[in-house]
């Protein structure tokens, strides 16, 4: 039997060479393991969207992955030869106003290089045979790439390995759901298309079905199709060109086909995304229509949020309670997206002439205001995933009837426009802004701050400039720093643009003179926000009170 590690991840593809890495660089003594000998030369999921670049960038390798990628600035629709809805990622309130088209073989690339520069490689050709819960830890039979087998014990296991999850099977999870009566093909092919644009995502609504085209690097295209499901039998260039020849606008030409394959839809997802010691994230918990490229975006925020917790936890720096969080806040999150895709998929696959023209109706009218526009978007961009059901989230705020009238440089207490501003304000289990300041006399971005493996603290100062609300932040910075170390990582944001003398000068202060950190906040008063390592908000309180977020930290975090 081999030394016991902290964690085995099963499965390498970008689900679990996430998670391997969010592990790797806190520390955790991680295995990666995959049954496959070598990587996967498809490009399979092939869509990066901005929410998940962001978390990829806390990863460091966004730089390699737009040099490798094709950037795509919105999606259009149209329904016979008539546009019903164009709709663009420019005003996203993001630094990635786009979707990245990159097959995921290059995905898995950079993120098995991030993997590796931890110390961590992947153990590929070694195949999970078995898995049983102990007590205090699982314990694993591994079928080695020369047959041997070895058996392996761990703190937990994770499950990443797909569609067809063994993890999944031998804690016996049942994988519910059904699947769709349509027939669908794929195909990654070079083409001949003027009339189709390569800056866009374009569906096409005909008669014969549904045509999708996602634009992909080296002039190569990704092409989903409904099919006949009578159709059997490997896909040909011949049968994909009489497709085009019907749904593709302008005589387009496919060739030099890299990938051309039939599928089935399936909607499913397990009830728990824990069991005991073993956790199950990507395809291995949920699996649904590609509609809008979502798949691997989520298997990726699935790890993102379990890394964190796996870690402080094995650390003994936080309760179990935290890794219940984990089903709480991502089964919720998958059980939206599956009814989103089977919506969009049944609405998209309509054979009723009468019920396309309604579809189509409805789609030109809700695409032509601009508010929907942007909620379309952010939601396909996943920047509106919400954790504010959670059980480790928290918002304080004093009532209103104790807000004060007048002006905010007056006094520390909360204006009744200042209250408002921070009751609109992101609240606990939002993503958290980004924004521009000046630390250390450079211009700094928020998201340069937050993660890493640790919660980051803002303590806004807010417009009034009192020594007593100087004390008040630093004795709040004093208690979480001894109480918490360097897992919690203090920064004081004050609306000026000179450093305060009153503040400790240990005490990391960002300047914020143009006042953007604090209109992202509503923090025109002075309040406080935690930042998850995940890049969303656990607590926010106004005004800033040391016991509120003493408690909140002790209800997840222990002490030191």
């Amino acid at each position: 039997m081999s030394d016991v590690s902290a964690v085995l991840v099963v499965g390498a593809g970008p689900t679990g060479l996430v998670l391997g890495t969010e592990l790797a660089r806190r520390g955790v003594r991680v295995r990666v393991v995959d049954k496959a000998p070598e990587a996967s030369k498809l490009s399979r999921a092939i869509v990066l969207h901005a929410r998940t670049l962001e978390i990829l960038d806390s990863l460091g390798i966004v730089g390699e992955l737009l040099r490798s990628g094709h950037q795509l600035g919105g999606a259009r629709l149209y329904s016979g030869e008539r546009l019903v809805v164009s709709a663009s990622f420019d005003e996203l309130d993001t630094r990635f106003p786009f979707a990245l088209a990159i097959p995921q073989y290059e995905t898995e690339r950079h993120l098995e290089w991030a993997l590796q520069s931890h110390g961590v490689k992947v153990e590929r050709g070694v195949e999970l045979t078995d898995l049983v819960q102990l007590d205090d830890r699982v314990r694993a039979t591994l079928r080695l790439a020369d047959g041997s087998t070895e058996t392996v014990e761990a703190a937990y296991a994770v499950g990443c390995d797909g569609a067809h999850s063994l993890v999944r099977k031998k804690v016996g999870l049942e994988f519910e759901g059904e699947q769709f009566p349509e027939g669908f093909f794929l195909a990654d092919v070079r083409l001949r298309a003027p009339a189709i644009p390569r800056e866009f995502i374009t569906t096409y609504f005909t008669e014969e079905g549904m045509l999708a085209c996602f634009p992909m690097p080296d002039d190569r295209f990704r092409l989903i199709a409904t099919s006949p499901v009578e159709k059997d039998g490997a896909l040909t260039l011949e049968e994909l060109q009489e497709c085009l020849d019907r749904r593709a606008p302008g005589g387009a030409i496919a060739f030099d086909p890299a990938w051309l394959a039939r599928f089935r839809v399936h909607s499913r997802q397990v009830s728990a995304y824990r069991k005991d010691r073993v956790f199950l994230a990507g395809d291995a918990a949920h699996i649904h229509s590609p509609a809008g490229g979502q798949g691997m975006n989520t298997g990726i925020q699935d790890a993102h949020n379990l890394g964190w917790k796996l870690a402080l936890v094995i650390g003994g720096h936080a309760h179990d309670v935290l890794l219940d969080s984990y089903h709480a806040e991502r089964h919720q999150v998958g059980a939206a997206l599956l009814r989103s895709t089977e919506l969009a998929t049944r609405v998209g696959t309509f054979k009723s002439p009468v019920a396309r023209a309604v579809r189509d109706r409805i789609a030109h009218f809700m695409s032509s205001l601009e508010v929907v526009q942007q909620r379309i978007m952010r939601s396909i961009a996943e920047l509106d995933l919400d954790y504010k059901a959670s059980p480790i989230v928290e918002n304080f705020q004093e009532s209103l009837f104790t807000a004060r009238v007048g002006d905010e440089a007056a006094g520390e207490g909360p204006t009744i426009r200042a209250w408002r501003e921070f009751h609109a304000a992101p609240h606990a289990g939002a993503r958290a802004p980004d924004a521009t300041c000046l630390l250390d006399g450079k211009e700094t971005r928020l998201s340069a701050l937050f993660g890493g493996g640790a919660h980051t603290l803002l303590l806004f100062d807010g417009r009034a400039a009192t020594e007593h609300g100087y004390d008040n932040l630093a004795r709040i910075a004093a208690v979480v720093h001894a109480q918490h170390g360097d897992r919690v990582r203090v920064h004081v944001v004050v609306p000026r643009a000179v450093r305060p003398s009153s503040l400790p000068g240990d005490l990391s202060v960002l300047l914020d003179p143009e006042g953007e950190v604090e209109h992202r906040y509503g923090a025109a008063c002075e309040c406080a926000y935690l930042i998850r390592p995940d890049l969303y908000v656990g607590f926010r309180m106004q005004p800033a009170v040391p016991e509120r977020l003493v408690r909140y930290l002790e209800q997840t975090l222990r002490l030191r």
